[in-house]
C-alpha cells in the first residue's frame, strides 16, 4: 500500500511537469479546407488554437463541435501530433439545389441542410425546391424537403433537367423542366418517378406540338392528360379528345374515361412562362 501511495504521489508531481513543459507547446497548425472564402487564420481562431498553448490542454472533440456549428461546415476533423503540432481538416457543404423558405432563397446540400441564404438574383444555376415549407410542422417540412431532394437523382437518371420541383399542400409534386413549357403534375412523391417516365411518353407523342402544351398531367391510372394554351391542340393531335375542347388524353392500357385535369396555379405559370 505504501508503494502504491508513493507511486501516485510521484505521478501527481510528474503530470504537471509534463503538461506544462515547453516541449509540448503548440508551434505548428496544419489546416486543410476546401472553403476558399474562409482563411486558415480565421479557422484557427474559431478553433481557439494559439501559439504556445499546451497540446495537453487542447480538446479535439470540443474543437470539432465548435467548427461544425458553422452552417457551411459539412465535416471537421482535428488531431494532435505530439509534441507540438495540431492538424485541422474542414470540408464545406456543396449545394445541390436552392430552396425557398418564407420567401427567402437558401442553398441546400444533399443532406437537406439549408446552409446559406442567397439573393434570388445571384442564385447559382441550380434546381429550385418550393412549396415544401407550407407544412404545418417543422419536422414535416423537413421531410418534404428531403422527398423533393430525392427526386433530383430520379430526374437526372431520365435526363430531365429540373428547373423547379414544387410540392402542393396536399403533397402533389409539380415538375418544371428546362426545355418543357408545360407544367407537369407528377402526383405524390411515390408516383413521381413513374410520372417522369410518362412525361417522356407525352413529349414523344406531342413531337413538335409540345410547345403548345401548358399542362401535362401524369397522375392518372390509365392515361396522360394534356391541356393546351387554346382549343387548337386537341384537333392537331391524333389522340382522344376530352369534351372540354382544350385537353387531350393519351390512353395507357385502358379505355376508362379521363378525369378532369387540375390546372397549374397562375403563380407557377408566370414563373415558368
Amino acid at each position: 500500500m505504501a508503494t502504491t501511495g508513493g507511486a501516485l504521489a510521484a505521478w501527481s508531481h510528474l503530470v504537471p511537469y509534463i503538461t506544462g513543459n515547453d516541449y509540448f507547446r503548440l508551434r505548428s497548425i496544419r489546416i486543410s479546407s476546401d472553403e476558399t472564402r474562409v482563411t486558415p487564420q480565421t479557422l484557427a481562431e474559431v478553433a481557439g488554437l494559439y501559439d504556445d498553448e499546451s497540446l495537453w490542454d487542447i480538446d479535439p472533440k470540443a474543437i470539432r463541435d465548435t467548427l461544425r456549428e458553422a452552417s457551411w461546415v459539412h465535416e471537421a476533423n482535428v488531431a494532435r501530433h505530439f509534441p507540438w503540432q495540431v492538424s485541422l481538416s474542414v470540408s464545406k457543404r456543396h449545394a445541390v439545389a436552392a430552396a425557398i423558405a418564407s420567401g427567402k432563397s437558401y442553398l441546400v446540400d444533399e443532406d437537406a441542410v439549408l446552409f446559406r441564404e442567397v439573393d434570388q438574383t445571384s442564385v447559382p444555376d441550380l434546381p429550385y425546391l418550393t412549396g415544401w415549407d407550407s407544412a404545418p410542422s417543422h419536422a414535416e417540412a423537413a421531410g418534404r424537403l428531403r422527398s423533393l431532394l430525392g427526386l433530383l437523382p430520379e430526374a437526372a437518371r431520365r435526363k430531365i433537367e429540373v428547373s423547379e420541383l414544387h410540392m402542393d399542400e396536399d403533397g402533389s409534386v409539380w415538375l418544371y423542366a428546362v426545355g418543357v413549357r408545360a407544367s407537369v403534375r407528377l402526383g405524390s412523391v411515390e408516383k413521381a418517378p413513374i410520372g417522369m417516365d410518362r412525361l417522356s411518353i407525352a413529349l414523344k407523342e406531342l413531337g413538335n406540338l409540345s410547345e403548345r402544351a401548358r399542362l401535362i398531367d401524369t397522375d392518372y391510372r390509365d392515361r396522360i392528360v394534356i391541356r393546351g394554351a387554346d382549343d387548337k391542340l386537341p384537333a392537331m393531335l391524333a389522340a382522344e379528345t376530352e369534351t372540354g375542347g382544350t385537353a387531350a388524353a393519351f390512353p395507357l392500357h385502358s379505355s376508362h374515361p379521363a378525369s378532369p385535369v387540375a390546372k397549374a396555379t397562375d403563380e407557377k405559370a408566370a414563373r415558368h412562362g
